[in-house]
């Protein structure tokens, strides 16, 4: 595995596979916004959107080491009993491939880059976001990089929670936002 590669892992219980983010996600990346409720994408994206911003997805979309990105994609079998998730249903199962989540880390400075994770909300508190954040801080300290960043909600505490298992964190920052950043362990 080179240093820009993830090899596709399970998580969530088997029901996910992780794999690199590539342009031909963009379609079934916008469905998966579609899907989420316009608190999950405030929580991400900290004002009231309804389309990925342009720039980040075409960044995060073009395989540049400077940012990188995973999606987390339903594994055959994962759905059943008829539920439509990215418009395909056959047989009662979700077509393989449906994309629930999306996490990248983008170069911001030397040995430094931001951290965005995004979960549906069907797939939230299932262990999909914290999966993602180890293949990210995984990546993140294969490829030399110090530290990660965050823009983290003051009401999402927990958060920080989870930044703690891949190093320290310092937190800074007052009012709705808090900015942390995640050392990464030498």
């Amino acid at each position: 595995m080179s240093a820009v590669d993830v090899s596709p892992t399970s998580v969530a219980a088997g029901t996910c596979s992780v794999r690199r983010a590539a342009a031909a996600d963009r379609s079934a990346l916008e469905r998966m916004l579609a899907r989420c409720t316009g608190q999950t994408r405030y929580r991400r994206f900290h004002g009231p959107v309804t389309a990925f911003p342009e720039r980040y997805l075409t960044e995060a979309l073009s395989g540049s080491p400077l940012h990188f990105a995973l999606v987390a994609c339903l594994d055959e079998d994962a759905e059943r009993g008829g539920t439509v998730v990215d418009g395909t249903v056959v047989d009662g199962t979700v077509v393989d491939g449906t994309i629930v989540a999306l996490a990248s880390c983008r170069a911001v400075d030397e040995g430094v880059a931001e951290l965005g994770i995004l979960v549906e909300d069907e797939w939230q508190r299932r262990g999909v976001g914290g999966d993602l954040l180890g293949e990210i801080a995984a990546y993140a300290a294969r490829t030399g990089l110090r530290a990660l960043q965050a823009q983290v909600l003051a009401e999402q505490p927990w958060i920080v929670g989870l930044l703690r298992r891949h190093g320290t964190c310092r937190v800074a920052g007052a009012g709705p936002a808090l900015h942390v950043t995640l050392t990464l362990p030498r």
